[in-house]
């Protein structure tokens, strides 16, 4: 009796001694080794605040009105969804502003928007509209300064006379 090759039955790699060469160990591929795009920020979501000026033409009272918006970046995919939250008889269609797609750069149209491009305090042109992002949620400030991009400072809406018009009617 052997006692190298017992041992090696013990191990199970009876073929060690038989000169066969080793089977290599299986890697396996279910996982991959960096996670892809969509797995690594999937449900991550970056929410910025913005807004647009709107001429107002049949009212002599304002020249214009700021709308507000909210702009969801979909990180899994670099999809923009913009909507406008619904104010209470304001008599302006609301709602939906741009379904969720990839959104491309309006002098370029190969190339799309990314979260790069995306800061306060900077004018997003979206199909010739261009918003004016003003703040971002918590999560959209701890996403930037991991990625060692900064964001810019939280900047105020314009005042709009219509609002404070309405809070007046509402207040009496």
């Amino acid at each position: 009796m052997d006692p190298d090759l017992l041992t090696s039955m013990r191990e199970g790699v009876p073929m060690k001694l038989t000169g066969i060469p080793q089977r290599q160990q299986q890697e396996n591929d279910a996982i991959p080794k960096i996670a892809p795009k969509w797995l690594k920020y999937d449900r991550q979501v970056l929410v910025f605040d913005a807004f647009f000026i709107e001429p107002v033409v049949e009212d002599p009272n304002e020249n214009f009105r700021s709308r507000k918006c909210r702009i969801n970046y979909f990180l899994d995919d670099d999809s923009i969804h913009i909507f406008e939250p619904k104010i209470e008889n304001s008599g302006i269609p609301q709602g939906i502003f741009l379904k969720r797609h990839k959104l491309p750069f309006p002098d370029d149209q190969s190339k799309y928007y990314t979260w790069r491009d995306l800061n306060i305090g900077v004018n997003f042109n979206v199909y010739q509209r261009v918003f004016r992002i003003v703040d971002c949620d918590e999560f959209t400030r701890r996403f930037y300064s991991n990625e060692g991009q900064p964001l810019n400072a939280t900047e105020g809406y314009p005042a709009d006379l219509f609002s404070h018009t309405r809070a007046m009617i509402n207040f009496k």
